[in-house]
């Protein structure tokens, strides 16, 4: 059975900080206000409903929000904000839970579970595990080689690789169609927001993603709706992100939680591959398929 795989989100002409644009859905809505009734001056005036408008819990007026300007500088500024914090980072690990739709053939969409943990020191160290459908597979980089491994099919690749992390992740998806595992950590903060390119961005209030306070904003370009979570608080750490792919019926999305240790303390070990017995290493080929093609 062939599936179309939700397509790539990051476009290479920018950093992915460009692209991050959201929108909530908030057909149905307005019906929760009450029907009309007549007052005794023979005017029609809404009902009072005891059903509290999703509309008004975002902070948008009866009438849909139409005076609310399109693009929220505070929306975008908190961009600006956790790309620069991103980039101040030089050891970290990310937890992270993902969930990936695929389109099968008959149009129906179908989640595809991960768990990544991602474990970076910068200039040039990164090791990524993936975990899901019984498999590990992941990457490894030591600042002179990159190792692509999977544990189900017993097999690795190894390549040449540019000296810092920002050109490797720019490398692999240039010239081998690969996609970073959490590669949207690598492009915040790359550039300044193209403004152009975001045609709504929204503040929604302040919400709870486990236990972490986070602020919730909604953004939307041409071809996709992002919803992003960031902490609130001096470490303006994404907490979780939706991307939504608008170019399909379906709407297929492509959904993270992430969660964060600062500073952690890696042995030298973490970053150099050791292949398990048996494993073959095979040459590898720049792959046709786009990012986040399921490699099975």
């Amino acid at each position: 059975m062939n599936k179309r795989v939700f397509p790539g989100v990051i476009p290479r002409a920018a950093p992915l900080s460009l692209a991050l644009t959201i929108s909530i859905a908030l057909a149905g809505g307005l019906s929760l206000a009450g029907c009309a009734h007549q007052s005794s001056g023979g005017e029609h005036v809404p009902a009072q409903s005891n059903v509290p408008s999703p509309l008004n819990d975002l902070g948008i007026g009866e009438g849909g929000g139409s005076g609310a300007p399109a693009i929220d500088e505070q929306a975008t500024d908190a961009l600006d904000a956790m790309g620069a914090y991103l980039r101040t980072l030089r050891t970290f690990e990310v937890d992270a839970d993902t969930v990936t739709d695929v389109v099968l053939d008959n149009g129906q969409n179908a989640a595809l579970l991960r768990h990544t943990v991602l474990k970076v020191k910068r200039p040039d160290r990164m090791r990524a595990d993936i975990s899901g459908n019984g498999n590990v597979r992941g990457m490894v980089y030591d600042g002179r080689r990159f190792t692509i491994f999977n544990e189900k099919k017993g097999y690795y690749a190894r390549r040449d690789a540019p000296p810092t992390l920002d050109e490797l992740v720019r490398d692999l998806a240039v010239n081998w169609h690969i996609e970073t595992p959490l590669a949207d950590l690598f492009y915040w903060g790359a550039g300044k927001p193209d403004d152009l390119a975001i045609s709504s961005a929204q503040s929604l209030g302040t919400e709870k993603v486990d236990t972490r306070s986070c602020t919730h904003y909604a953004y939307r370009q041409p071809g996709a709706d992002w919803e992003l979570w960031i902490e609130a608080g001096r470490r303006p750490l994404p907490c979780k992100m939706i991307i939504t792919d608008t170019t399909q019926p379906s709407r297929p999305r492509h959904e993270v939680t992430y969660h964060w240790k600062l500073n952690p303390v890696f042995a030298a070990s973490t970053f150099v591959f050791r292949p398990r017995p048996g494993a073959r290493q095979i040459e590898m080929k720049p792959a046709d398929r786009p990012p986040y093609q399921e490699a099975e």
